[in-house]
């Protein structure tokens, strides 16, 4: 038998506490200890095409009436089923008074939904889009039954915190969020907000140097920073701590703020810290510094601070770094070199202007193809940046991320229990695949995952992806290390509830329905 989840004793520990929603944590109990996952069949692989995506169905629950009822949406539907697979409510489903949300969160409470909206231009348009970011097909049943749950008193919030070069109103036009908050706000009294979480974007010019930033307004509530400490998955590197990088330098290196012997401090939005729910909408896809981006990863945009994100350690293992490989091509560790100086100090924006677009060029259109025609190995000999199954770095940011997120209190510092409640979503209607998360190439997949423990959810995910989770170090490392979120269960004890039967068994060793393409630096490393 399993040892008790410590997570589940925590939500235990939180119903004895005074809270805004007191009901809300009553469904963990038969939840959170089976730590069961929903992949839905949504029997199509592409989004509605018009927003603001109204159900096909005017289902007895729907708020909105007949006039409100559009084209056929299989995505509505698959969602719906979906919350009902997650045992949500289930007495009252079939009937107007069916409230699958309401367990999470209540009439004038605070609900974000925190969608992965990473990218905001993809060489391939629409399609590229559609594989890298969460549609609004999915999210718009969610702010549905939030209404409902909040009986039209309340705040319901999609926010995120892309990016530093991402065009936050383009992406929520191109998502077709927009749509559905023009839908809100023309029906309903408070309407539905939209909120970028950065304070800071930067412009890129027409070489993909970054030619400027301006200011954001940011989180209006402002933002708090809660200090890891020694419980940050990166203590045990702290002495490595010199050597971190984030890919949101900008000309400096300020992660010596944040991450060193004493302090891993991560900033975050006061908005988020006092919500009552957090749904988590992240995109089945894969990842070149992680393996893959699903629920874990998406935590990382819930921070305004992007330059106190490790992403990768400067140098090869063999020095305490993993942004490339002991044996790397010596034109992989010039580059990568060259990249941490430019990028990292003051004088790096001079040195750029100066000689940056040449070695670009260069290094683009003779270094790379010779080399690839005299080594018989591009893989993860050719990697910089971290982009290979070595990275020891993004999984850490990524686990403390999620535990900050559950955990982390309005006023500071991290309690023991959870202070918001937590759904993850899983967009994979279209997913991701290759050289995700930035520009990956869409994989029609049809399917959406849900649960309510963010590990067991991923788990079931990268299994449907054909991916061995004991490779992907963001999922062993959840499961081996000892910490507040560790489920405490084996892979075949995780159940699945699907409307597809042949997937109800797949982590019990079946045949994963998908065999998703990996990062160049991840392929050989990753598949199950």
């Amino acid at each position: 038998m399993s040892q008790r989840s410590p997570f589940l004793e925590a939500l235990e520990r939180k119903r004895a506490v005074p809270s805004r929603t007191p009901s809300s944590w009553s469904i963990f109990e038969s939840m959170i200890d089976k730590t069961f996952v929903a992949i839905y069949d949504c029997h199509t692989q592409s989004y509605p095409e018009v927003g603001p995506f109204h159900p096909d169905t005017l289902y007895p629950e729907y708020t909105f009436g007949v006039d409100c009822i559009g084209p056929p949406n299989p995505v509505y539907a698959g969602v719906r089923s979906l919350l009902l697979s997650l045992g949500l409510d289930t007495a009252s489903f079939g009937t107007p008074h069916w409230n699958p949300l309401g367990t999470l969160v209540g009439p004038g409470g605070t609900a974000i939904i925190k969608p992965n909206l990473v990218i905001s231009e993809h060489p391939l348009g629409t399609p590229g889009i559609n594989a890298s970011v969460a549609h609004g097909s999915v999210l718009r049943p969610l702010i549905d039954y939030l209404f409902i749950a909040m009986k039209g008193k309340g705040r319901i919030i999609v926010a995120d915190s892309p990016i530093k070069e991402v065009d936050f109103d383009r992406i929520m036009e191109l998502s077709g969020v927009l749509s559905v908050k023009s839908f809100y706000d023309g029906r309903t009294e408070n309407g539905l907000e939209l909120l970028d979480f950065r304070d800071l974007q930067v412009v890129r010019d027409s070489a993909g140097f970054m030619a400027g930033s301006r200011p954001l307004p940011g989180d209006p509530q402002g933002y708090t920073e809660i200090d890891l400490g020694a419980d940050s998955m990166f203590h045990d590197v702290a002495h490595h701590s010199h050597l971190m990088r984030s890919t949101a330098v900008y000309y400096e290196n300020v992660m010596d703020q944040y991450h060193n012997k004493e302090h891993n401090i991560y900033s975050v939005p006061n908005t988020l810290l006092a919500a009552d729910v957090v749904i988590s909408v992240a995109k089945l896809k894969t990842h070149r510094k992680g393996g893959i981006t699903m629920g874990l990863k998406n935590s990382v945009g819930i921070t305004n601070e992007k330059r106190s994100l490790p992403h990768h350690r400067v140098g090869p293992p063999s020095r305490g770094g993993d942004a490339i490989a002991d044996g790397a091509r010596w034109d992989a560790a010039l580059e990568d070199r060259f990249r941490d100086l430019a990028l990292s100090h003051p004088a790096g924006k001079m040195a750029l202007k100066m000689v940056g677009r040449p070695l670009k060029s260069l290094s683009r259109q003779v270094i790379r193809p010779l080399m690839g025609r005299l080594t018989k190995s591009e893989g993860h000999l050719a990697v910089t940046e971290g982009d290979w199954y070595g990275n020891d770095t993004v999984w850490r940011m990524a686990l403390d991320l999620i535990r900050v997120l559950v955990f982390a209190k309005a006023g500071g510092g991290l309690s023991e229990s959870p202070q918001r409640n937590y759904l993850s979503i899983i967009d994979g209607v279209v997913a991701g695949e290759g050289e995700g998360p930035l520009n990956p190439d869409p994989k029609e997949c049809g399917v959406i995952i849900g649960g309510f423990h963010p590990v067991t959810t991923d788990l079931a995910a990268a299994t449907i992806m054909g991916f061995d989770y004991n490779k992907i170090p963001m999922l062993r490392e959840a499961l081996v290390r000892d910490w507040s979120l560790n489920p405490h269960i084996g892979l075949q004890e995780i159940e699945v509830r699907s409307n597809h039967p042949a997937w109800e068994s797949i982590m019990k060793g079946d045949e994963p329905p998908f065999n998703f393409r990996p990062s160049a630096g991840w392929v050989g490393h990753i598949e199950r």
